[in-house]
């Protein structure tokens, strides 16, 4: 959403006042508006309270001094920094506060001068809903053309209005006021215009995620000039692409719902769908073209045409001025569609979205982090990439561990196979060595390789029972299977071969020449698979990186040669390794390993 690409504090630009009814120039600086302007002398209290202090409510002078009990109490601002040509000494009285709400889309608040027997109301929120507030003749007919100017230059503009509350006299009356009542037949006062700066992070970020593949949507409750704005500004639609405005209107009395497609730059006036079929062809087509669409349009959308709203959910880019309700139900529409949906959000209204969404991220540790499973310390985007590239080596160091547990299961399932076949078996101490100096140890420590560097267009398999994870254990198994079978046979083949005493079971057949040349095969066959299950690129960084893994696997594989090798004294002996005098021949063991490694990796 825009504020979670924008800076969060937004710089008043200024004040657009009315004159005659009739939009003035912007004045940048709105202490400097002249008394008795379309704005009031003293000005809305939420404009105040910057710069006032609250008192403590219901004590002696205050009850005096406003002759009511009040709500707060707002001291004003020093003489000099009032504006020009008045000097208010006197406090402000709150009597009672109506909260912004992401649905009304406003907020108000009912306040008191000292000496004033009647109250006034002041409203801010999306111009659009102050100005349906407001009575007719005191919206000034240049409303849209001024508010179309600012938000397309990419400010936050928000609707003023007031009024006298007459009937209203003390606290306890306040509190009996419906709110419906308290916003309706205000006076429309202008515009307050903000600068929606673009956070440095977002832009790179945004481009990042472009180049790799990862669609980038903005749902906010701006205005939609300003979120197509900042969506340009973000390079979330780039200079030379189009913007396409959604616009559909529920049924009426004596006409159907209407769904219309306007050009961007074409919005003001109306150029029909015919018009963009006869000059660019079918329009859903893929063309280098976003949609826009606002909340309401969204609505009607979703009720009248559901056989569009997926094609318009495909190409849709900018969602503005939605509910909390409807970001939520934006995820589950595009989730249906087979999205893995990433939500990035900063406030209580993103909420529902935070929690529906794949992966929730809260970039505020206030109400948005209870329900996101991810909370950014840094007020950006940036982490974005960084939750996808974890994530993704996550799911490729399960997989990773998983395959080479399974395969380890294998590995010594087999070998215990064949030497039962010849009524034998490995010793106690060759499965603790296995099991745990070798397989326990590997596993712990595959895990701890890093995510890639950088995000690529490739996405990892995502689920376990699937024809790259099956046929990867399915090929390794008979890799194993092969090279384990083959070292029995060349060892039963060699001149030297003296066959075990088969009339007695392990341990007491132990040592014997069957079970040393598999316990050395095995061996190397654990190792081989811990390298070739810690794949890196592209989703991992290169094993050397992991350096613990990597010592331990030097130190491993150089134990293992040397068992293969030179086995001496006492791991002779408790091992139970048979001693074999025939170099060449534990020289083609270590060349039988050395093709097994190759094969596996070039397998995985």
């Amino acid at each position: 959403q825009t504020g979670t690409l924008t800076e969060e504090g937004l710089d008043v630009w200024g004040v657009v006042p009315l004159e005659n009814n009739r939009f003035v120039p912007i004045v940048h600086e709105p202490r400097r508006l002249p008394a008795g302007e379309a704005l009031p002398s003293r000005r809305p209290p939420w404009f105040q309270r910057l710069e006032m202090t609250e008192e403590e409510e219901g004590e002696p002078p205050v009850f005096q001094q406003f002759g009511t009990k009040v709500l707060a109490v707002m001291r004003p601002p020093p003489e000099e920094e009032q504006p020009r040509g008045t000097k208010h000494r006197t406090p402000v009285g709150i009597l009672r506060r109506f909260p912004f709400s992401s649905s009304l889309q406003r907020m108000s608040v009912l306040v008191k001068l000292p000496g004033e027997a009647s109250a006034h109301v002041y409203a801010k929120g999306a111009p659009e809903t102050v100005a349906s507030l407001c009575r007719k003749e005191t919206v000034p007919v240049d409303f849209s053309q001024t508010l179309r100017h600012y938000t397309t230059d990419g400010f936050r503009v928000l609707g003023l209005a007031c009024k006298p509350l007459s009937a209203v006299t003390t606290f306890e009356e306040a509190l009996q006021l419906p709110r419906d009542s308290v916003e309706s037949g205000l006076t429309f006062l202008g515009f307050l215009v903000m600068k929606n700066v673009l956070k440095p992070e977002s832009a790179p970020v945004i481009r990042l995620l472009r180049n790799a593949n990862v669609r980038p949507v903005m749902v906010t409750g701006d205005n939609m000039l300003t979120a197509v704005n900042v969506a340009r500004s973000c390079r979330m639609v780039e200079p030379k692409e189009r913007v396409v405005f959604v616009s559909a209107s529920p049924p009426g009395h004596d006409r159907p719902a209407a769904l219309r497609f306007l050009l961007a730059e074409h919005s003001q006036g109306e150029e029909p769908l015919e018009a963009l079929h006869r000059r660019d062809g079918p329009f859903l087509r893929p063309q280098p073209r976003h949609l826009a669409l606002n909340g309401k349009s969204f609505a009607v959308v979703c009720e009248h045409f559901p056989d569009l709203l997926p094609k318009i959910l495909i190409r849709a880019t900018v969602f503005a001025r939605m509910s909390p309700e409807q970001k939520a139900q934006l995820v589950c529409s595009l989730q249906e569609l087979d999205y893995c949906v990433g939500m990035c959000g900063d406030g209580a209204n993103d909420c529902g979205a935070l929690k529906a969404a794949d992966v929730g991220i809260s970039l505020s540790e206030a109400e948005a982090s209870v329900a996101s499973p991810f909370t950014s310390r840094a007020a950006n985007i940036e982490c974005v990439p960084t939750v996808i590239r974890e994530g993704r080596c996550s799911l490729v160091t399960s997989f990773g561990v998983f395959k080479y547990m399974a395969l380890y299961s294998l590995v010594q399932f087999v070998s215990v196979l064949l030497l039962y076949t010849i009524n034998t078996n490995l010793s106690d101490f060759q499965f603790l060595f296995f099991d745990l100096i070798i397989t326990t140890t590997v596993a712990v420590l595959m895990g701890r390789t890093g995510p890639a560097q950088e995000l690529g267009v490739e996405r990892p398999q995502g689920a376990l029972i699937s024809v790259l994870v099956l046929g990867s254990l399915l090929l390794q198994t008979a890799l194993l299977i092969t090279v384990q079978v083959l070292s029995y046979f060349i060892t039963v083949s060699q001149s030297w071969y003296v066959p075990l005493n088969s009339t007695v079971t392990a341990p007491q057949n132990l040592p014997n020449y069957e079970n040393t040349v598999l316990f050395c095969v095995t061996g190397f066959q654990y190792l081989i698979l811990a390298v070739a299950m810690s794949k890196g690129y592209p989703f991992r960084e290169p094993l050397y990186t992991n350096v613990l893994f990597l010592v331990v696997l030097i130190l491993l594989f150089s134990l293992m040669i040397w068992l293969t090798l030179y086995p001496l004294g006492f791991p002779k002996t408790l091992l139970k390794l048979q001693g074999i005098d025939d170099l060449n021949f534990k020289l083609l063991l270590l060349g039988i390993a050395t093709l097994n490694f190759f094969a596996a990796f070039v397998l995985e």
